[in-house]
């Protein structure tokens, strides 16, 4: 690993900052499972797009002092797994004596099946990262880094890099499939609840694992998925990509709903934007459905169908909102 001096971003003060933004990603072919919970491992691999305008900014100094501060959204937090990750870099660094004091704040709500966590903690390491003067490159991310901010977030090593990415099962490897300005693209998530759901994704995959009677089935086919996804990314064929994301995700669901207790995130309302989406493609829209650890119902189309994508949904009963994204940039320093 190439690492700067941490003097080289020293202030007069004695203070060493950066400011990272970092965009949310959803999964096209999910990650529902971990295969080391103590390293926060995937048990499958997993395809995202990396969006915009909804993330995370954080601003973080390291400086000499007696604790770490962090705050989200003006909120003070105690996060073990912020502390985790401040020390690795610390270490990293040679910033011994040094804390860290932090003002993130998220553009999407939190602990709702949105994905904030995503992009919080890639926002977080990677301002952490850079602030110590470590070098960083989206092209090729650090190891380090990544394994960093896997810790925190299965799904964070994604935000790191922009537009179609596929990271594989050893949690490590990232590739960029397509950048943001290579396929023209829109997501529309239809809101249908607020605040933050019963029961986490750490906690439902473990229950997942431990007993749904599908699990070991979900881990077995998910490589073809990912590899079927790739092809349609490759030759941009959208209903090839949205046909095998909707076969993951309700997979996922299916695998989740076959744990004792059952996990059930989908709603009432969510099912009635699912068959509506279904009904759009019967009337010739290019429209097709993905469902993440949460109620919302994300849908995939192309620019040109998401004025009557966006029209139908908000018409429903139960839908609170529809937001619009595309797709976005990896993990940046502002300054």
């Amino acid at each position: 690993m190439s690492v700067c001096e941490p003097e080289t971003k020293l202030n007069h003060h004695g203070e060493m900052s950066a400011t990272v933004s970092a965009g949310i990603n959803i999964a096209l072919i999910k990650y529902w499972g971990k295969r080391d919970a103590t390293r926060n491992l995937p048990a499958v691999g997993s395809l995202s797009l990396t969006l915009a305008p909804w993330g995370s900014t954080t601003a973080l100094t390291w400086l000499k002092g007696a604790e770490h501060r962090f705050t989200l959204n003006g909120a003070p937090q105690d996060d073990k797994k912020v502390l985790k990750l401040l020390r690795e870099v610390q270490r990293y660094a040679g910033l011994e004596g040094y804390v860290a004091h932090i003002e993130s704040r998220n553009s999407v709500p939190t602990a709702a099946g949105l994905a904030s966590s995503a992009s919080g903690m890639a926002a977080l390491g990677l301002a952490a990262w850079r602030a110590a003067g470590l070098d960083y490159s989206e092209e090729r991310p650090p190891p380090q880094l990544i394994e960093l901010v896997r810790v925190g977030s299965g799904s964070a090593p994604r935000s790191l890099i922009g537009g179609l990415v596929r990271l594989e099962r050893d949690g490590l490897t990232l590739r960029q499939l397509s950048p943001p300005e290579g396929w023209p693209l829109s997501l529309l998530v239809a809101v249908v609840s607020r605040g933050p759901k019963e029961v986490s994704s750490r906690d439902g995959m473990e229950l997942t694992r431990r007993t749904s009677p599908y699990f070991q089935a979900w881990v077995e086919s998910h490589p073809a998925d990912l590899d079927e996804a790739e092809r349609a990314i490759e030759r941009r064929d959208l209903e090839a990509l949205g046909e095998v994301m909707e076969h993951s995700t309700a997979k996922m669901h299916a695998c989740a709903w076959g744990a004792r207790p059952p996990l059930r995130y989908i709603q009432g309302v969510s099912l009635m934007v699912l068959d509506r989406v279904r009904s759009l493609r019967q009337e010739g829209v290019g429209a097709w459905a993905t469902m993440d650890a949460g109620p919302h119902v994300k849908v995939l189309c192309s620019p040109q169908d998401q004025a009557k994508i966006h029209a139908t949904l908000s018409a429903l009963d139960g839908v609170l909102e529809v937001l619009t994204l595309t797709p976005g940039a990896g993990a940046r320093e502002l300054r």
